[in-house]
């Protein structure tokens, strides 16, 4: 666990660099602008038109119902924050591989594969969807203040974590060896997952900093 800290940290570390002093501060700039209006534009159709559609019911159900009738109508700020993940990731997964191929030049590594346009909007698809499902399953939780912050980081940094591991690693080897590097180094990927989560807006390119860097690493090692 101890070399596993000091692995994220110095990973964060580079990636707070990279963004604060020019080498991916537009990308950033980019991926804010378009996740903060997409997560703001969602929120407030949803409470200007999905809140009229839910429907009336008994049990269980009816609960689930008065749940989400009471989050859309709580304000856009708390259902921004319920999008922010999503949207974030799925800007991010536009811009990633951009992203960490100046971080790569940087730090002097091997040339990697480089993924289509097609393969980066089905990235940005493929780790968007499980965030946005998770972020409504709990967005009840969001309103218990303690709580929300709890779940907001731990789920958000887990998602973060692996999903962006996964890119990082597939760029310059298989899905199945990135699969394993991943789990080699859980620990770490979660803490880069987790500084991720703090700044949902800016995620996508601290972490194709900070996962090229922690991955490249731990390739070199093994």
């Amino acid at each position: 666990r101890r070399g596993g800290l000091g692995k994220a940290i110095a990973a964060i570390a580079g990636a707070v660099k990279d963004i604060a002093f020019g080498r991916l501060t537009l990308l950033a700039l980019v991926n804010l602008v378009l996740a903060g209006a997409i997560s703001g534009s969602a929120a407030v159709a949803a409470i200007r038109y999905l809140v009229p559609l839910i429907p009336e019911a008994d049990g269980l159900l009816g609960f689930a119902f008065d749940a989400a009738q009471f989050v859309l109508g709580a304000g856009a700020v708390v259902l921004a924050l319920v999008l922010s993940p999503a949207a974030s990731m799925f800007v991010g997964g536009l811009l990633f591989d951009f992203a960490a191929e100046r971080v790569e030049k940087a730090i002097g590594a091997p040339p990697a594969r480089q993924p289509s346009i097609v393969e980066g909007l089905w990235n940005g698809l493929r780790i968007a969807f499980p965030a946005l499902l998770l972020n409504l399953l709990v967005a009840p939780l969001y309103l218990i203040p303690g709580v929300n912050a709890v779940v907001f980081y731990s789920l958000n940094g887990y998602l973060m974590g692996r999903e962006y591991s996964m890119l990082a690693g597939s760029r310059r080897m298989s899905w199945r060896a990135a699969k394993k590097l991943r789990r080699s180094a859980r620990f770490s990927v979660f803490l880069v997952g987790l500084a991720c989560s703090i700044i949902p807006f800016l995620a996508p390119l601290v972490a194709a900093s900070a996962m090229t860097r922690l991955t490249n690493r731990l390739a070199a090692r093994r």
